[in-house]
């Protein structure tokens, strides 16, 4: 049994992790965890892990190393170390940026393809190769480590931290192709990084392209959660049976994976038919057209309207957000980098300013056993950790919201809780116009999850329903949000 579906069976209702005090764009509480009224899970259910993990909603990837200083997108691993001198390197203006936008989450590359690693590795290399680390350049006299100052940095920023670690070496892996030489190495390199800085939240390791020498996942697998089992393990542009989080997006761009839209998925895609598992996405996309910082590229990063569009095609389909930004050659994030996360971070904030459903008359055509902590009125009280169910034995629900008069909208949001499982799978949405029902063009979608934004507008209406056709157990809901969004 692999450790991911290892994770999803284990109790997972453990006291409320701290990361899970501010979750969503403007709830003040956590995701629900157990049902008090025995309201049943719907399998595969999240780890604690997991679930802490994707209610962060926006995370960021900072790509720094070697490249950086090369002007490249993807070194050999033939340039020298010399050449990594970052005179102002401050993490924490990294974090203060990126918290500012609302990131919640921080990863760093560790190591790139070319092999340069940003902390003084130990490992020994392989023969005929030389050390290729930060302590073979010049910074602060071969005495820095680039990854423990982002680790404490983002630790006093209170934000989750994880690390990429690319298994492609080119530096290391030439002098032994064909041979089982490197993976010791790897090895070696991944018990450094999950031994020495304190526990990780995430570990993303690039699946392809693959390494050049002979190369098992299984062994690495095994490594990651048995050094640290609450670690979440991506191997990114690959589908594996091992991992407990799966990447999307401008990263990947060719993989076949499940929709980011479901959690509930086959482990191993086009492989022999399992149970699904509890599978998240993260939609990796960089704010500029490259990952690494160029020169060139400072007048060429995303609109404000862009970086929106990927939150609402991210997020907004209950995948992850991770947002490559990269520092400069001077170890700091790029002014127009920093600007373009200020933007963002006030859009997202001032799309979630005003719920026009919050705290409104709600109804439902069934309350599960008539209980009201269980009530419509749930669904609409700004709290994540209650919510409205169907009565017991439904699969088809309908919720109602009473606006109060003709208000206008072009957003609704609507959130299930996730740790009982990924319930709806069928679902559209009806605005009450004139006094009558109508079913909105752009308000229909399957899975829900942690967040299913519908971007429905321009719409003027009294009331907003969600109907939901279909569902794989008894439908709950723990927030539905109306908006009147400046990025319709």
């Amino acid at each position: 049994m692999s450790q991911k579906h290892q994770k999803t069976q284990r109790p997972r209702w453990l006291p409320a992790l701290a990361a899970l005090a501010a979750v969503g764009c403007i709830q003040q509480t956590g995701p629900v965890l157990s049902d008090s009224l025995g309201l049943a899970p719907v399998a595969p259910l999240p780890s604690s892990d997991q679930l802490a993990w994707q209610t962060q909603e926006l995370t960021a990837f900072l790509h720094f190393g070697i490249d950086t200083f090369t002007d490249k997108e993807q070194g050999d691993g033939t340039d020298s170390p010399t050449v990594f001198n970052p005179g102002a390197l401050d993490a924490t203006q990294w974090m203060a940026a990126l918290k500012a936008a609302g990131v919640r989450q921080v990863m760093l590359t560790a190591k790139h393809h070319d092999g340069f690693c940003l902390w003084p590795s130990q490992c020994t290399p392989l023969p005929q190769r030389t050390p290729y680390t930060v302590a073979q350049s010049p910074w602060l006299g071969g005495k820095g480590d680039v990854v423990q100052q982002f680790v404490d940095a983002a630790h006093q920023a209170n934000m989750r931290v994880g690390l990429a670690l690319s298994p492609l070496d080119r530096h290391e892996e030439p002098t032994t192709p064909g041979t089982s030489a490197y993976q010791p190495f790897f090895e070696c390199q991944v018990r450094e990084l999950l031994t020495n800085y304190g526990p990780l939240d995430e570990l993303w390791l690039w699946g392809s392209p693959p390494p050049i020498s002979p190369f098992d996942w299984t062994r690495v697998e095994h490594l990651v959660h048995q050094l640290q089992p609450n670690v979440l393990l991506d191997e990114a542009t690959r589908d594996a049976t091992g991992a407990d989080l799966r990447s999307a997006g401008q990263a990947v761009p060719n993989l076949p994976m499940g929709p980011i839209d479901e959690n509930s998925v086959q482990p191993a895609p086009g492989g022999p038919t399992l149970p699904n598992v509890w599978y998240p996405a993260e939609s990796a996309f960089s704010i500029r057209p490259g990952w690494f910082w160029h020169p060139a590229e400072d007048t060429k990063l995303k609109t404000l309207n862009q970086l929106v569009g990927l939150y609402f095609d991210s997020v907004g389909r209950n995948s992850i957000l991770l947002l490559g930004v990269p520092p400069n050659t001077q170890g700091l994030l790029a002014d127009p980098d920093v600007a373009a996360l200020d933007m963002l971070g006030a859009a997202i904030r001032g799309i979630y300013q005003s719920n026009l459903a919050a705290a409104r008359p709600a109804v439902a055509d069934s309350v599960f056993k008539d209980a009201s902590a269980r009530a419509a009125k749930m669904a609409v009280d700004g709290k994540l950790d209650t919510f409205w169910a169907a009565g017991e034995g439904k699969t088809t629900a309908r919720l109602e919201v009473d606006l109060g008069g003709p208000v206008a909208f072009n957003l609704v949001s609507v959130q299930e809780p996730i740790a009982l499982g990924e319930r709806i799978t069928e679902h559209h949405l009806e605005a009450k116009v004139n006094g009558v029902w109508t079913k909105l063009a752009m308000g229909t979608g399957t899975v829900v999850g942690e967040r299913k934004l519908h971007r429905v507008g321009p719409v003027m209406a009294t009331g907003i329903a969600l109907v939901i056709t279909q569902a794989r157990g008894v439908p709950a809901v723990a927030e539905l949000g109306v908006y009147q969004s400046s990025f319709p």
